[in-house]
């Protein structure tokens, strides 16, 4: 393998070395200065350059079906070490846990940087270091049920070790080269791990409202609504939707919102409320006012919100999902320190586009997924199911 890798790169050397061993740029200027002013003159340019992406390409493309080969044989010995360390006891230390692992790599790599000119090595060693996450994220992300305390820690101090080990003090890959979307991918899953379910929560909902200032399609409807803080109350005023999807075989919908205040933890004793039923329509008006007996401070509270939820209401079958919106408490009248709520009645509307869900495999649900003995997380995660784009 690594005899066959070598040889297709030196091809690859050779054939990027063409181009200036036989002068390409005189004699396409002779040639362009032949064609005369009508002729396209890049056409023997664009040509010559596609040849030789095209060789360049196939022959990369070869050498990484070699490298995949390599990791496919390394693969089992990498989830048993992987695997040693991730359910060693936590009475071992990690450095300890991880041993085995950085041993056999230790004896694999050395033997494939002696075989390897140094350009095949480097991607050997990046095809490695990819291998080595997909391991450490499926020991992390299966059954949760019977862990030790210390299990995500130890693979959170696992994930450093590696990074140290392939980037070999500069010897080996660059630390941007490690810190790869992969590897964004698995720190990140790692920190939600080792975060209790109340705070991944309010992470999920934090992050559905950044999404919603980036949106800009309406394709499941807008709502308009009004939202003002005044002694010691939070009114919310749910005026009107446009454009809801049509949920019904009749091709409207029934539609109805409930209004929330988010995080729970913050707003213990606020209810949810919802508005009436408002029949064979995609344009409700509704035109309610709720009011929430809360305190300055816990509208400014961080991540302190308001989630709209608009509803389709069957009769004979569950409620359908219509759409979802949130407004940020910090940015209404008389909790943003840039506008006052008390000339209220002449406060402006807001129109929020409505959202589902369009990542399936989202990482905050798939880690509350794993925690069968969670009601709170079991919960949260079959109702946000229910939320989930369809198409």
């Amino acid at each position: 393998m690594c005899v066959a890798m070598n040889d297709l790169e030196y091809v690859r050397r050779t054939i990027s070395l063409i181009p200036d061993e036989v002068q390409i740029e005189t004699v396409l200027e002779a040639v362009e200065a032949a064609a005369g002013e009508t002729a396209d003159k890049d056409q023997w340019r664009r040509a010559i350059t596609a040849l030789m992406d095209q060789a360049v390409n196939q022959l990369e493309a070869d050498i990484m079906m070699v490298i995949t080969r390599i990791g496919v044989k390394m693969c089992s010995q990498l989830k048993k070490s992987m695997f040693h360390l991730a359910w060693s006891p936590d009475s071992l230390p990690t450095n300890d846990a991880i041993a085995p692992l950085l041993e056999y790599l230790d004896t694999h790599l050395l033997a494939l940087n002696a075989a390897l000119l140094p350009k095949n090595f480097e991607r050997v060693l990046s095809a490695v270091w990819d291998v080595c996450l997909l391991q450490l994220g499926h020991q992390m992300d299966g059954s949760a049920g019977d862990r030790m305390p210390g299990f995500y820690d130890r693979l959170y101090d696992a994930l450093d070790l590696l990074v140290d080990f392939f980037h070999a003090e500069g010897k080996g890959l660059t630390l941007e080269a490690l810190k790869s979307e992969n590897y964004r991918a698995v720190e990140q899953r790692l920190q939600y791990h080792k975060t209790e379910t109340e705070y991944l929560i309010n992470y999920y909902y934090t992050e559905r409202l950044f999404r919603q200032l980036a949106v800009e399609s309406t394709e499941y409807g807008v709502l308009s609504v009004r939202a003002y803080f005044h002694h010691d109350s939070l009114c919310v005023e749910v005026l009107n939707a446009r454009d809801v999807i049509p949920l019904d075989p009749n091709g409207f919908s029934d539609p109805f919102v409930i209004v929330e205040l988010l995080p729970k933890t913050v707003f213990p004793h606020c209810t949810e409320q919802e508005t009436k039923v408002q029949k064979r329509t995609l344009n409700p008006l509704f035109d309610e006012c709720f009011e929430f007996s809360v305190t300055l401070e816990q509208c400014k509270a961080e991540g302190a919100m308001i989630c709209f939820t608009v509803m389709d209401h069957d009769v004979l079958t569950a409620n359908d999902f219509a759409g979802e919106a949130f407004l940020s408490l910090s940015s209404i009248p008389g909790v943003s320190s840039q506008s006052s709520a008390e000339n209220f009645h002449g406060l402006k509307h807001v129109e929020l586009p409505l959202m589902h869900q369009k990542d399936k495999n989202h990482p905050i649900l798939k880690t509350l997924e794993t925690r069968t003995w969670d009601k709170l997380a079991q919960d949260f995660v079959k109702k946000q199911k229910l939320r989930l784009a369809t198409s």
